[in-house]
């Protein structure tokens, strides 16, 4: 076995070389290495000579010398980035450089290194055959093969070389890209997958304890109401502003522990619709009832345009109720001295389907209105305009979420058009029949 010397065209070549990685090892080191398999040694002598000072991009050759097939399958495993073997074809048997062509390809797996066959006896190795059935890259008779066309041939070779060879480090680049990318896709979707678990646990659990929130308010709202009316009873009219207060005050806390049992509800998808028919008409006109004392709260006075042909829905009303309380009480809170309008119609989505009828609501106020950066995050569970919106004006921000996921459920659809001081129109579409 075969080590090479610090000359680079050194003819010293009987020691032992280290194993070495199959790309980019020439490069680095700044020579080709050149193996010349033949069983002659003048063969090795002449090669040598010939290529003595041959250089392709600026760097030189290193030569390792094998005498047989078996010594040189030793030095290719030693040496796999040599850039071109120069085989004989006949030595210790007619057709051993065939073989070692083929244990390189198949056996080794290198199909980086250029092999040239070099033969005397050219009818022992058909020149196509060989070529298509070992991987060779070149075939050449050693009494044609002068001086000038070994120079070429080499050159040839090592072009290809190192085209390939840039090639499969980009392509081993690549693949490592990809590796990386495909485990931190693996990583992220771990992470989602555990955030949404998460989450579910979450909404899951604040869906399933409704009973155990909403019980204990209602009783103290209900003992309130006992006090309220035994302090009447008894006279202690001194009484009533505190128990006023501390029934607004459960009313208002029923009304956020409601709202985020709702948004829970939603998003754990627990939500159920009660579907019945009712008509619209007497609903909106409930609703106006309900929402007037919020609206002349801040001074605003409310008008109401309702079409004549509204009929029936048959949907859950209370929900379509709390869709439009939301949005009416949003108006209210975010308009002082102004105007907030309410229009209701029937119409028809598709002329050709009349299983598309729906029922529009618009709400129109004058209010402080929002910006359309505002407006991509309006439908956001715990989201208002900004932090100085939530200090003077309260509320949780989960109104405009659970009314955006309600029309969701029930196959409906909400938009905003807004502008910051001009107020905001709010409209749902929701269709006229929801099946159950």
């Amino acid at each position: 076995m075969t080590k090479l010397s610090e000359d680079p065209h050194t003819e010293d070549d009987r020691l032992v070389f280290s194993e070495e990685s199959q790309l980019g090892s020439s490069d680095k080191v700044g020579y080709w290495k050149i193996m010349l398999v033949d069983d002659v040694a003048e063969a090795h002598h002449v090669t040598r000579l010939a290529l003595h000072k041959f250089e392709f991009e600026d760097k030189p050759l290193k030569f390792i010398s094998a005498y047989s097939a078996e010594e040189a399958q030793l030095l290719i495993e030693a040496h796999p980035d040599t850039a071109l073997i120069l085989l004989d074809v006949v030595m210790e048997e007619n057709d051993s450089g065939l073989k070692l062509a083929r244990y390189i390809r198949k056996i080794l797996k290198n199909q980086l290194v250029r092999i040239v066959l070099r033969t005397g006896q050219p009818g022992q190795a058909p020149e196509a055959e060989v070529i298509l059935d070992y991987d060779i890259n070149d075939y050449k008779i050693k009494t044609e093969l002068t001086r000038e066309k070994l120079m070429t041939t080499v050159m040839g070779a090592l072009r290809s070389y190192r085209d390939i060879q840039t090639v499969e480090i980009s392509r081993q680049e690549l693949a490592t890209l990809l590796a990386d990318l495909e485990k931190s896709h693996a990583d992220l979707a771990q992470a989602k997958e555990a955030a949404e678990a998460a989450n579910q646990a979450k909404t899951t659990f604040l869906a399933n304890m409704s009973h155990e929130l909403r019980t204990p308010l209602s009783a103290i709202l209900g003992y309130t109401q006992l006090l309220h009316e035994d302090a009447q009873e008894r006279g202690y009219s001194d009484l009533e502003p505190d128990l006023d207060k501390i029934q607004s005050a459960g009313e208002h806390l029923l009304h956020l522990v409601d709202e985020v049992l709702d948004i829970a509800k939603l998003q754990a998808e627990k939500m159920e619709l009660q579907i019945e028919p009712f008509p619209v008409k007497s609903m909106v006109e409930l609703l106006v009832k309900q929402v007037q004392p919020a609206i002349e709260a801040n001074g605003n006075t409310l008008t109401v345009e309702m079409a004549d042909d509204l009929g029936t829905m048959a949907s859950d009303p209370g929900r379509v109720r709390q869709i439009m309380r939301n949005i009416l009480d949003n108006a209210a809170k975010f308009t002082r001295q102004g105007q907030i309008m309410l229009k209701a119609y029937r119409a028809t989505a598709d002329p050709t389907d009349p299983e598309s009828e729906q029922i529009i609501f618009r709400v129109r106020d004058t209010g402080i209105g929002m910006a359309p950066e505002q407006m991509e995050h309006i439908f956001e569970a715990f989201t208002q305009v900004d932090m100085s919106t939530r200090r003077k004006y309260g509320g949780t921000g989960l109104g405009l979420a659970i009314t955006h996921n309600l029309c969701r459920l029930m196959a409906g659809e909400i938009s905003v058009e807004s502008e910051p001081g001009q107020g905001s129109t709010f409209t749902i579409q929701l269709p006229t029949k929801i099946s159950k």
